[in-house]
Formats: structure tokens, C-alpha cells, sequence
């Protein structure tokens, strides 16, 4: 399957392929916050995406730095079409800070969706490759 259309924002660049969808964040300004306003954005082009179907996701966040404002993860936890849209989650880190960040976030606000954390973003798709096997 080839790679749907790109979706570039200032911070974030979303895409499917092979079945998975892609969220890499590209901030690396310290002083960047993610914001509620942004997350409906991403959240749109994410539904519009999928399709309205249930698909595993990789989230790149190596070499993020930067900020979120509460609002704006409260929006991505409970924003229902999201969690509809999204089986498992494999997360690609490079620093102790993304892991942590990551950790909490699912301990506090998404503590039943299946997630592993990754170094390399090839054992992060087969991971998610995994759960499109099962839905075979």
C-alpha cells in the first residue's frame, strides 16, 4: 500500500502507511507549546486519514523538546473518534525525557490502550505490523 498524502503542520507531520499512521513531531524549540487549537487540527486530519477506521500509530517524538499545555492532552484522551481510531500505539523516543513524558501520559490519561516504546522506528512499525496481523 502506498503512502496516503502527507500532511505537514508547522510542528507536526501526520501520514499512513502500510496500514499504520504516522504522527512525527517536529518541534525543537524550547519554547514551543502544543496548544488546544493544534490538537483539533491534528485531530481532524487523523480522522480524516483513517478513514474512520482503526489503525495502529507510531508517534516519532526523537529530539522533541518544547511544552503542552493541559488542555491540549486532555483533548487528545478524550477525544473519542481518536481513541476509536487508534489501536495500539508504539512511540519512538531518544531521550530519558520522552520516555518519561510518554510513561506519564499513559498512566494518567490512557492507561488501557496497548503502547511500547521504542529506540528505533523499524521495531516500532513491526509492532504495530503486529496488530494489523491480527485484524487479518
Amino acid at each position: 500500500m502506498p503512502i496516503t498524502t502527507i500532511y505537514d503542520f508547522e510542528t507536526v507531520r501526520l501520514w499512513i502507511d502500510e496500514g499504520i499512521l504516522f504522527c512525527q513531531f517536529l518541534n525543537t524549540s524550547m519554547s514551543y507549546k502544543l496548544m488546544e487549537k493544534d490538537v483539533v487540527n491534528y485531530l481532524k486530519t487523523i480522522h480524516q486519514l483513517t478513514e474512520g477506521r482503526s489503525v495502529p500509530m507510531v508517534v516519532d517524538l526523537r529530539n522533541v523538546v518544547g511544552s503542552f499545555s493541559v488542555e491540549a492532552v486532555k483533548l487528545i484522551s478524550n477525544n473519542e473518534a481518536f481513541q476509536q481510531n487508534t489501536t495500539r500505539q508504539a512511540f519512538v523516543i531518544n531521550t530519558l525525557q520522552s520516555k518519561l513524558l510518554v510513561l506519564a501520559f499513559k498512566r494518567i490519561y490512557e492507561p488501557h490502550k496497548p503502547f511500547r516504546i521504542f529506540e528505533d522506528v523499524n521495531k516500532a512499525m513491526e509492532y504495530c505490523a503486529e496488530d494489523n496481523d491480527i485484524g487479518k
